[in-house]
């Protein structure tokens, strides 16, 4: 894992339920906002997602949470990583959401309170 990935995923893990962030926003924050699709594969290669929630909302798929990673986030203050609350700058969800599609993260979304797509993103 790389210094810029880990980078990425702090930055995600502090995106609060009930809110979301584009690719291009984690890009900037992250130093480069022309980074965006490395944001998308740093959000599908996501070891800590939010497994049980996608599983409230439809998820099926067999994804374990390797422990000694968690450990390892954790001492490095990282939580888990919701994944789900990057979307594309038109407030779309990610065609290759890895736990389940973008239905799926649609749903674990709402559950959190966004509200409604705009093309800005998601309202909350």
């Amino acid at each position: 894992m790389t210094e810029l990935e880990l980078k990425i995923y702090r930055i995600v893990a502090g995106i609060p339920a009930g809110q979301v962030m584009t690719y291009g926003q984690v890009a900037e924050a992250a130093g480069n906002k022309n980074l965006c699709r490395v944001v998308g594969n740093t959000m599908h290669k996501n070891p800590l997602p939010f497994v049980e929630l996608a599983r409230e909302c439809g998820y099926t798929g067999d994804f374990k949470i390797n422990s000694e990673i968690e450990a390892k986030f954790r001492e490095m203050g990282i939580g888990r990583v919701p994944c789900h609350r990057v979307v594309n700058a038109s407030g779309s969800m990610g065609k290759n959401f890895g736990l389940g599609g973008p239905e799926v993260q649609e749903k674990m979304l709402r559950t959190e309170g966004v509200a409604r797509l705009t093309g800005k993103g998601l309202e909350q």
